[in-house]
């Protein structure tokens, strides 16, 4: 048995309950390129997917020939715009607050490094985590291991030293490929 000396924390739908208003951003975003899409829509296509994964399929079964990282940008720009929309999952936020300094954390999301930022800046978390692995850091996204296998790394731990917490499907599947046991978390409505 070894000694958990590390907490590793996804953001979205995790730490923070940030699908409403990420769909939201999507269709106006969509809607500015003359694309009408419900937020509930766009979400049954993107739960748990960075938008690589899903925008250019999106597009095509819509019969467009958009530019999806022009798409993500301007969703990106909006979502930032929306930040008070979220809602902070309190009782993980202070575990990781609670721990710390006798264990090291890490948060591991694949969303972009801009709105990381903008999000721990909203809410004042940013102290909270000894490493931030975005999607910047990372060339493949979840479920690929790549992002949890960067904190394991950044943290200088062997997987077995470590807990995740996710709520997707897709993250519970890049913190088991990096051999780290996870505890699945979900938001209450």
């Amino acid at each position: 048995m070894h000694e958990l000396r590390a907490l590793l924390f996804d953001l979205d739908g995790t730490l923070i309950d940030s699908a409403k208003a990420n769909y939201a951003a999507y269709s106006r975003a969509l809607r500015e390129f003359g694309v009408l899409m419900e937020p509930e829509e766009i979400g049954r296509a993107a739960a748990g997917r960075q938008w690589r994964e899903f925008l250019p399929a999106l597009l095509r079964r819509a019969g467009l020939e958009l530019d999806p990282a022009s798409i993500a940008r301007r969703k990106g720009e909006l979502y930032r715009e929306t930040l008070g929309e979220l809602r902070v999952n309190v009782g993980l936020l202070a575990l990781a607050a609670s721990v710390r300094p006798k264990m090291k954390t890490a948060l591991v999301t694949t969303a972009s490094g801009e709105s990381v930022r903008a999000i721990l800046r909203h809410f004042d978390v940013g102290n909270s985590f000894d490493h931030v692995i975005t999607g910047d850091d990372v060339i493949r996204h979840k479920p690929d291991p790549e992002a949890y296998l960067l904190a394991l790394e950044r943290l200088q731990l062997d997987s077995r030293q470590c807990l995740a917490f996710e709520d997707s499907e897709v993250g519970a599947e890049s913190a088991e490929a990096a051999k780290i046991p996870v505890v699945r978390v979900t938001f209450s409505t």
